[in-house]
């Protein structure tokens, strides 16, 4: 198993990740040197606004980290009916792998799912990876509103202007453009070094997951819903139990028919992309990601594990122009490889290489039987589940 499982996985904080939340913004602070000397000041004397762990655990607000272990936190506090995003830390030695935007884009979604239009902060106006970082995901300087004056003053008490202007920022949350639903399947078989996914290489022209890393899928097309899948209504109605926390009604006037449509599509899918026949029966309900807002194209994602012997395995082809490559690799490989940042891995995707990275083989994998839940803006818990 890797030293430290998905920088972008981003979670709510829990006991074990309070201790280490102080040390990630000390770390990151460390950053402002440049400004420091920049300006002629010591660049030991940043002296940030941060409060120990287990005080902003114990503040109003909620606690975001990214990784496991944490190597970034974001804290968003309640101020007079508004929702300010307090902190937003990650530590120097995860920095430029997408760590803060994922922090920031998980932040806006929570605050949107507490039933906020808008989230604010405060921050520098010229640093880069303050005001220009935020304002490249939709934030916009705006006057300081009245309501914001007890941060202003907590700042000016600290002396944070004499590294540079203020500012005050504020983005406007929607849930949208709505998820289009969509089925992946993730093709798993024992090999030497421990679990092999069958995975492609998506090309760098797609406009969705673009040059990333995947398992076989795509969205729901109408030719799924009268797919003739002939399955006992008790299998179908066991899979719909397994839905049961997610929102796969919308995919058929019953549990069953939805929980059909599912696996038509995963069936319909597969053949497509890889080549290989698959039985419905043998795919196993195993996860559900609905994509973060912010970005243009969003899905509501529906994972299925198709567990391959070693016989079949030679039928799964690379037959998709949406990737340049398509093969069996090792979950080991995948998750050391994205580790180096030599090859993207979709948070979804990288969460679920991690679990089934920790489970090592086959057999663990069908013996789990996971809880499923909708990951909503990447937040997710830690892995591997409980059953």
């Amino acid at each position: 198993m890797p030293a430290r499982l998905s920088f972008t996985a981003i979670r709510y904080a829990d006991a074990a990740d309070i201790p280490l939340i102080e040390g990630i913004e000390r770390a990151g602070d460390t950053r402002f040197a440049e400004v420091s000397r920049a300006r002629g000041i010591d660049p030991g004397l940043f002296p940030g606004v941060g409060m120990p762990g287990p005080e902003r655990a114990a503040s109003p607000g909620l606690v975001l980290v990214a990784g496991q272990p944490a190597v970034g936190f974001a804290h968003i506090v309640p101020v007079a009916g508004c929702l300010v995003l307090e902190q937003l830390s990650v530590s120097p030695d995860a920095g430029r792998r997408g760590v803060g935007g994922s922090l920031l884009h998980a932040a806006m979604g929570a605050a949107l799912d507490m039933g906020h239009d808008t989230l604010y902060l405060r921050t520098f106006a010229e640093v880069p990876w303050n005001a220009p970082f935020y304002a490249r995901s939709g934030f916009l300087e705006i006057p300081d509103p009245e309501w914001i004056a007890p941060l202003v003053a907590a700042e000016d008490g600290a002396g944070l202007r004499r590294w540079g202007r203020r500012i005050t920022m504020a983005c406007p949350l929607a849930d949208e453009p709505v998820p289009r639903p969509a089925v992946s399947v993730i093709p798993l078989k024992d090999g030497p070094r421990g679990l092999e996914a069958f995975v492609q290489y998506r090309v760098s022209t797609m406009d969705f997951a673009a040059g990333a890393v995947v398992f076989p899928g795509g969205r729901v097309d109408p030719v799924d819903h009268d797919a003739a899948i002939t399955l006992p209504q008790t299998t179908l109605d066991e899979q719909a139990d397994r839905w049961a926390a997610t929102d796969f009604r919308k995919l058929g006037a019953r549990p069953g028919d939805a929980a059909r449509t599912i696996l038509a599509t995963g069936v319909r899918e597969v053949r497509e992309e890889a080549a290989a026949v698959i039985d419905p029966a043998t795919l196993i309900p195993w996860d559900n990601w609905v994509t973060p807002t912010g970005i243009s194209r969003r899905f509501d994602v529906y994972f299925l594990i198709a567990p391959v012997n070693e016989g079949a395995a030679g039928e799964w082809r690379h037959t998709t122009s949406e990737a340049h490559d398509s093969h069996w690799t090792p979950v080991e490989a995948l998750a050391e490889r994205a580790e180096r940042g030599e090859l993207l891995l979709l948070p979804p995707t990288r969460a679920i290489v991690d679990e089934l990275l920790a489970l090592g083989d086959l057999s663990s994998v069908l013996a789990l039987t996971p809880a499923i839940r909708a990951v909503r803006h990447d937040i997710d818990i830690r892995r591997p589940r409980g059953g």
